[in-house]
């Protein structure tokens, strides 16, 4: 009888255990695919856009109220719209590739995440004159 009482215990604490790993986060939650571009070897003065998708994990909706860069050589934009529950958004950022050279560049997105209201993305590559490659970071 012991055993059965033990048995039932265990299912109910795994049982609920399960169902809050499971569950969405209450209010706006951003999940980022990736917070890491490499651009690797970029020739100057061409293209240097990228986008970082995400999804918004909450039950709310998503606001993202400002992104910014650590230079004025990146450029981010962001979803003027809220993003709801299991939509997904991209923050674009533009970066200036007019100097020849390594980059390192820091964006912070600001939102109402609550889990994550401060996300750290980073961008990175090298800039040449032709398109000849050169060692990765």
């Amino acid at each position: 009888m012991k055993r059965l009482y033990l048995y039932i215990i265990i299912s109910i604490l795994c049982a609920d255990i399960y169902a809050q790993t499971n569950e969405t986060t209450n209010g706006a939650c951003i999940k980022f695919s990736t917070t890491v571009y490499d651009f690797d070897t970029i020739v100057k003065n061409s293209d240097g856009t990228c986008c970082f998708e995400f999804t918004n994990q909450g039950t709310e909706p998503l606001i993202i109220t400002s992104a910014f860069s650590s230079c004025g050589c990146t450029v981010p934009s962001w979803p003027e719209k809220p993003v709801l529950h299991g939509e997904k958004g991209t923050v674009s950022v533009q970066y200036n590739t007019g100097k020849t050279g390594t980059f390192q560049k820091v964006i912070v997105v600001k939102s109402n995440s609550i889990d994550n209201p401060k996300t750290i993305l980073r961008i990175r590559g090298v800039v040449v004159e032709t398109s000849k490659k050169v060692a990765s970071l």
